[in-house]
């Protein structure tokens, strides 16, 4: 499996436990702002970073404002991860 297949599997099982996670809590809040804000995704990238074994800067990644579906999720995140790993190579 590549990199890229790695990290949206990664990031796609992190937006299902926390709908999952959502739906279970009745005391949520959470449908209240967009349905991952971006603080929340922050929490993401414990795995994206051992996947790709460095720390990578989640203030440059994570979109502001949060994301409106898993779809905006899964490639904005992917994409921004790859082409930071391509612009400073270990």
């Amino acid at each position: 499996m590549d990199i890229k297949t790695q990290i949206e599997t990664l990031l796609s099982a992190f937006w299902d436990k926390r709908a999952q996670d959502i739906i279970d809590d009745p005391l949520s809040t959470d449908e209240l702002g967009a349905p991952l804000d971006s603080i929340s995704a922050v929490d993401a990238f414990v795995g994206i970073d051992k996947l790709v074994q460095r720390k990578l800067p989640v203030e440059l990644i994570i979109r502001h404002g949060g994301y409106d579906s898993k779809d905006q999720f899964v490639s904005d995140i992917t994409d921004k991860v790859l082409r930071h790993l391509k612009q400073a190579p270990k």
